[in-house]
């Protein structure tokens, strides 16, 4: 068929488009998406999908030059009266299940739509129907299921590996082989790299000869799929060979040249594990990428649909950086206020106000302050008569940029009498001014209005943990977190953060940080002592109750054993910890810590850490 294409596109246009299409999803030689941008531009005036095509090459950055034109993508996709594309279409729909494109993630908003087209017109394409599976997979599992298997009983090999999976989420793993197997015997590739996304730890818990069937499946399975163009088996494929899971040993060369023909075929997820393994810190020389490939890794990713926090904050520390200077305008305009809405949505917490100062030393502290923001005050705690202000800088307007603050930017105070006082040097505070002066004792960053120059201070305690990530990565990780010393030193308040957050029943207490003593007897590998330093616990997935008494998740690390029961073989992870999160939380709160997301919490050194390393689940 591709060669029928190719060998017509020169004359038709349903031709220029197909053999473009499948040049740009398969990117077979170097000069391929060159070919299909061609292609496609040639053939977009007559077919409406070939216009849907390109605008996806132009949102991904897939073209000759390299960069993305999120707004050209936004023309090309608008439909005009009487112009029709399925591509357009289904492109939406994908977009509002997923979140990609730009489009915020809404799949009730697009069942709604494929349940009115689907009961208007029942014999619609399967494809439909598969979208709806995945629109209700999370919500309405039993409603998914019977799309899925609509989609097999009318012919569609697709429908298999979207039940399989299914039925593998929902632990019926026995139903999910057979369904996987069927697919894979009716032409359904993606079927035999079912297990690709298997955890190591539900991997360790199967029996050895269950183990070696799935490694064995995976082996040909993988290797299968790529060369059929599957994008995940890529980014699974390089996973795999980059952590040394599955029964598969470590081997760097095979894991990227599996994620780099994902990412050639335009997979985001392909894109970030590439720039995982280059920021590993264990690669030979010879496959080391520098700073400024590895920022480009994380564009990538995020341009084709990757929002995870962890890599929309990498992106918006390269841009702090300097790193993509040919991009700038790209990231300012579209993908700095993803990074922020992401960042921002988890934090259900109060809207706590303060301000960062940062130290000769290199360490930082955020300070308490009210909404009147008491400069006098603030130059008391600092040791200053008064301050002078940097009101703005490059780096300075790279943060404002990065935080997407509106009517506002970020500004920073220094000793006026720095010089003066021979103060030391503050190296960070220099490196942020970067006008050749330098800036002398601590430093404190707040905000000022863009009209009347009025101080502010820092809002929400995500939005400052997100200053501090991104200023640490502006001035080469310099910042760091005080010592005990330090604070106390400087006078902070012991339980540290915004006032809002502290809890008043220990703010007087010295001690809290030290652990506390239990309140019951308990097993003698679990007994805690009075030692600050962290320890190990492990108990029973029964006994979680009573361990939580003697240990401080702020500090320790509780390892619970899993029972032997075939309820807690196939469980997901997330799903055993959230029948646990509330006390887990509560355990953190009563040793003076605070949830700032979902998962992540901070202490009194202010350091966001996952209560999940805190918490481990093993088999027994």
């Amino acid at each position: 068929m591709v060669e029928t294409l190719k060998a017509a596109s020169g004359t038709d246009a349903y031709a220029a488009y197909g053999y473009g299409r499948w040049l740009s999803c398969v990117n077979p030689e170097k000069d391929s998406l060159d070919k299909a941008e061609e292609l496609l531009t040639s053939a977009m005036n007559e077919v409406p999908d070939a216009k849907a095509a390109l605008a996806l090459m132009h949102y991904d950055g897939r073209l000759a030059s390299g960069k993305a034109n999120p707004i050209m993508y936004a023309f090309l996709m608008q439909e005009k009266p009487g112009e029709w594309s399925e591509l357009r279409q289904v492109t939406g729909l994908e977009n509002g299940i997923f979140g990609e494109h730009g489009i915020k993630k809404d799949p009730a908003l697009v069942t709604d739509i494929l349940r009115r087209q689907i009961q208007q017109h029942p014999d619609v394409d399967t494809l439909y129907y598969e979208l709806m599976g995945w629109a209700l997979l999370d919500d309405e599992p039993d409603e998914a299921e019977k799309a899925f298997r609509t989609v097999i009983e009318r012919g569609d090999e697709a429908g298999y590996y979207a039940l399989a999976r299914l039925l593998e989420k929902q632990g019926r793993t026995d139903e999910a082989d057979a369904v996987a197997a069927e697919g894979a015997r009716n032409g359904d590739f993606r079927c035999r790299r079912l297990w690709a996304a298997l955890s190591q730890e539900d991997y360790k818990m199967l029996p050895p000869e269950r183990q070696e069937v799935i490694h064995n499946e995976l082996a040909e399975g993988l290797d299968y799929a790529i060369a059929h163009y599957d994008t995940f088996a890529c980014f699974c494929k390089g996973i795999i060979y980059y952590q040394g899971i599955l029964g598969f040993e470590t081997d760097y060369e095979k894991a990227i040249a599996a994620a780099q023909r994902g990412l050639e075929m335009g997979d985001g997820g392909s894109a970030w594990v590439l720039s995982d393994i280059q920021e590993s810190g264990e690669l030979p020389d010879a496959l080391q990428m520098n700073a400024a490939e590895i920022a480009l890794l994380h564009l990538q990713a995020v341009r084709m649909g990757e929002h995870d926090l962890d890599i929309l904050k990498s992106l918006a520390q390269d841009y702090v950086r300097g790193l993509l200077p040919e991009h700038e305008e790209e990231i300012e305009e579209f993908h700095m206020k993803t990074f922020m809405d992401v960042a921002l949505e988890v934090d259900d917490g109060p809207d706590a106000t303060g301000v960062l100062s940062v130290y000769p030393e290199g360490f930082y502290y955020a300070w308490d302050a009210d909404e009147a923001l008491d400069l006098d005050d603030l130059a008391c705690k600092m040791g200053a008569r008064g301050f002078d202000v940097v009101h703005f800088s490059p780096l300075l307007t790279r943060l404002t940029k990065a935080l997407t603050l509106d009517d506002c930017h970020v500004a920073m105070l220094v000793d006026k009498e720095g010089y003066a006082k021979d103060l030391p040097d503050n190296m960070i505070g220099t490196i942020v001014y970067g006008q050749g002066a330098e800036m002398r004792g601590p430093v404190v960053f707040v905000l000022e209005t863009d009209k009347g120059y009025q101080f502010l201070p820092l809002k929400g305690l995500q939005r400052t943990f997100m200053l501090l990530e991104l200023l640490r990565a502006a001035i080469d990780g310099l910042l760091r977190q005080p010592t005990s010393e330090e604070m106390e030193r400087i006078g902070a308040p012991y339980a540290g953060a915004f006032e809002e957050y502290d809890d008043e029943k220990f703010a007087d207490d010295p001690d809290i940080f030290d652990g506390y003593e239990p309140e019951q007897e308990i097993e003698e590998d679990m007994v805690s002592t009075d030692s600050s330093e962290p320890q190990e616990f492990t108990a029973g997935f029964e006994d979680v109750d009573q361990a939580l008494t003697q240990c401080n998740l702020c500090r320790d690390t509780l390892y619970l054993v899993l029972p032997d029961t075939p309820e807690y073989q196939f469980i997901d992870t997330e799903d055993l910890f959230r029948r646990i999160k509330d006390k887990v939380e509560a355990n953190i709160e009563a040793h003076g810590g605070y949830m700032i997301d979902e998962w992540r919490f901070v202490d009194a050194r202010q350091e966001p850490t996952d209560i999940r390393f805190r918490v481990r689940f093993k088999p027994l």
